[in-house]
């Protein structure tokens, strides 16, 4: 639901319109990694919990879920008019290929990374 609030949101608002700012902001979202590492999990015992309430890991995944849409929509659509008219089909479709490509190694990663923990 979040992400698709995220999706939504785009039609609306699009900002940051500036490609640096964009780029930190989708590159700032490495900051839930250690976020859902230090949340109450059961089955971990090498890192201590810091958010001991499940609220918080709620939140957390709505924060990265709804940035997650609303990121991944903004950089669908400016994408294409970063490259000559011309070119703009062909943008949108590589940029398509590379979502789900990275949706697919994700999932695929998770696996091992599941194993590991």
């Amino acid at each position: 639901m979040m992400d698709w609030a995220g999706r939504s949101l785009t039609a609306l608002c699009t900002w940051p319109r500036n490609d640096y700012a964009l780029l930190a902001s989708v590159l700032s979202r490495v900051i839930f990694i250690p976020l859902f590492m230090l949340c109450n999990v059961n089955g971990h015992h090498s890192l201590p919990t810091i958010f001991s309430h499940d609220g918080w890991f709620i939140l957390f995944m709505f924060v990265f879920a709804f940035s997650n849409g609303y990121l991944v929509s903004l950089c669908m659509c400016f994408a294409p008019k970063q490259v000559s008219p011309r070119n703009a089909e062909t943008a949108g479709a590589v940029m398509a290929f590379f979502l789900t490509l990275g949706l697919a190694i994700g999932a695929a990663l998770s696996f091992p990374v599941r194993l590991m923990l």
